[in-house]
């Protein structure tokens, strides 16, 4: 009966999070993108250029750094607001003291009032809600996926260590963290460690997670644990300090992260109502490469990891070559 109930529980999450579902902002005008205020806290939000009240949006947090605050993390959103090209509302929290030490659930209880604001307000994808942030924003992200499972689907923590509390924890998100392996601020040690709450709660099965010598933050190990659907973990260890970015070359942080929100965290699990299909496969092993630069675009399209399509997307609708619009959901096409 127990495993029955199981069962029965992941089917059900799992056919959640393919239907979606809408916020009560849908259809009405919306706020300006700007700093707003809830109480005496601050927080800057950018809603998408030709935003469409009918469409639901991805919901996305970004969150600075220690001695950081929201201008440090908006316009920019860590390399993520240029690959979602207008289709994904961004949200920049202004920390107390320039941290999120999260004293008495104070910095959770600012983005829980956050997400009612902007729910309210905003037409929201809710099953496509997800936080990311450097250092100690890392460690308000390992915070949320601890505390809120329920409103975020999935974190991406980089140079992260439990700084913010972890109020909860024993409950499925799908979880990505990103490490060098000679942090000097917060050694890659604590990184793992966070990494492997989330392996042991999403029954992630084990392997072997090779990292990169010390050198180029440019070069990067992938491993990708084989998880319950739905839940899965990414390991990614580079050879650099501690940083929120490549220092050089292509951003790979930002495009692994968005790979992962938008594509990794549907594998084996059914759109029930897609458009077109597009098979993809996600490899379970571990790879090692280096940065490259994109192909230069020889039309106007999306280029790769950007949006070409879904229902009322008003963007580019077709991919630089070589990629292929792929349909991810009714809601997303992707250049894969």
């Amino acid at each position: 009966m127990v495993y029955a109930a199981t069962v029965w529980f992941i089917l059900l999450a799992s056919l959640h999070y393919a239907l979606g579902s809408a916020t009560p902002g849908c259809g009405k005008t919306p706020p300006s993108s700007g700093t707003r205020t809830i109480g005496s806290r601050q927080y800057i939000l950018q809603v998408p250029d030709n935003y469409n009240a009918s469409r639901p949006y991805k919901l996305i947090f970004g969150f600075h750094w220690l001695g950081g605050n929201m201008n440090n993390v908006a316009p920019n959103y860590f390399g993520l607001r240029e690959l979602a090209q207008e289709g994904a509302i961004f949200v920049a929290p202004n920390g107390l003291d320039n941290g999120w030490a999260n004293t008495g659930d104070r910095d959770t209880t600012l983005v829980n009032q956050i997400l009612a604001e902007i729910k309210d307000g905003l037409c929201v994808e809710d099953t496509q809600i997800f936080a990311t942030g450097f250092s100690y924003g890392a460690g308000m992200s390992y915070s949320l996926a601890c505390s809120n499972p329920g409103d975020f689907r999935a974190v991406s923590v980089i140079a992260g260590a439990e700084l913010s509390g972890c109020t909860g924890g024993e409950t499925r998100i799908a979880y990505l963290g990103i490490h060098g392996v000679v942090d000097s601020v917060l050694p890659i040690s604590t990184g793992r460690g966070l990494r492997d709450r989330y392996l042991r709660v999403n029954d992630c099965q084990a392997k072997d997670a090779p990292e990169p010598p010390k050198g180029s933050d440019s070069n990067y190990t992938k491993t990708e644990y084989t998880c319950t659907a739905g839940y899965p973990v990414w390991w990614m260890a580079h050879g650099g300090d501690h940083v929120p970015g490549p220092s050089s070359g292509q951003n790979w942080m930002a495009e692994h992260t968005w790979d992962f929100w938008t594509r990794a965290i549907y594998v084996g699990i059914s759109d029930p109502t897609p458009t077109a299909t597009s098979s993809t496969s996600m490899s379970t092993g571990t790879t090692s490469t280096t940065t490259s630069q994109q192909p230069q675009p020889t039309v106007s399209c999306a280029a790769h990891w950007g949006q070409c399509g879904g229902q009322g997307w008003p963007g580019y609708s077709c991919c630089q070559s070589p990629f292929v619009c792929t349909v991810l959901n009714t809601w997303h096409h992707q250049c894969l």
